[in-house]
C-alpha cells in the first residue's frame, strides 16, 4: 500500500493556520499587558507605604494626646479658602489661642502625599491667622491645623464649599 498525501490536502503555510496563531497570540498577549503593568507601576508612584511601621505605631499615643488637648481646650477653627487669591484664613476660638501667633497648615491629598502642601498662617491684627497656599489643583483635601501642643484635623471639598469648620477628632 502506498501512503502518498491526498490530493485534497494541501500543506499550507504556518501562518495560515489559526491554531498557531492561539498559540503565538496568548504568550503574545501577556508579555504586553506585562509591559504595561509595570509601566503604569513606576510611572504611578502612589506613596502610600510607610517605611517603618514598628516606629509609626509608636507615636500614635504622642497624635493622640495631641487630639485630646485640642478637645481639651474646647479648640474649634473657621477655616475660609480663596481660591483666586491663595490665601488662607483661619478664625481660631478656644480657651489657649492668646499665646498661639503661628500655626501650620497642611493640606494633605487623599492618595498621593506627593501632592501635600505645608504652610505656616501667622495671626493678623483682626485676631485672624492668615497665609498664602500654592495653586490648588485637586478639590478634596485632609486639613489639619497644628500646634506642638494640639492639632485639628477635617476633611474640605472646595468644590462644594470655600469654607470649613474643624473641630476636635476626639470626642469627649
Amino acid at each position: 500500500m502506498n501512503f502518498t498525501p491526498s490530493t485534497r490536502t494541501k500543506n499550507a503555510p504556518w501562518y495560515s493556520v489559526p491554531f498557531v496563531w492561539l498559540l503565538i497570540g496568548i504568550p503574545a498577549t501577556s508579555v504586553i499587558v506585562g509591559i504595561t503593568m509595570f509601566t503604569l507601576a513606576v510611572r504611578s508612584y502612589d506613596g502610600l507605604v510607610v517605611d517603618d511601621y514598628y516606629q509609626h505605631g509608636k507615636h500614635i499615643n504622642q497624635v493622640l494626646a495631641r487630639d485630646e488637648a485640642a478637645r481639651d481646650s474646647f479648640l474649634r477653627a473657621n477655616l475660609f479658602f480663596d481660591l483666586d487669591t491663595g490665601i488662607v484664613s483661619v478664625d481660631l476660638s478656644g480657651e489657649t489661642i492668646q499665646q498661639v501667633e503661628k500655626l501650620s497648615l497642611s493640606l494633605i491629598h487623599p492618595t498621593k502625599s506627593g501632592h501635600d502642601q505645608d504652610f505656616f498662617l501667622r495671626r493678623g491684627p483682626d485676631g485672624r491667622f492668615h497665609g498664602n497656599m500654592s495653586k490648588v489643583n485637586q478639590k478634596r483635601w485632609v486639613v489639619q491645623i497644628e500646634t506642638p501642643v494640639w492639632r485639628l484635623v477635617g476633611m474640605v471639598d472646595l468644590n462644594a464649599s470655600s469654607t470649613m469648620e474643624l473641630l476636635p477628632s476626639i470626642a469627649p
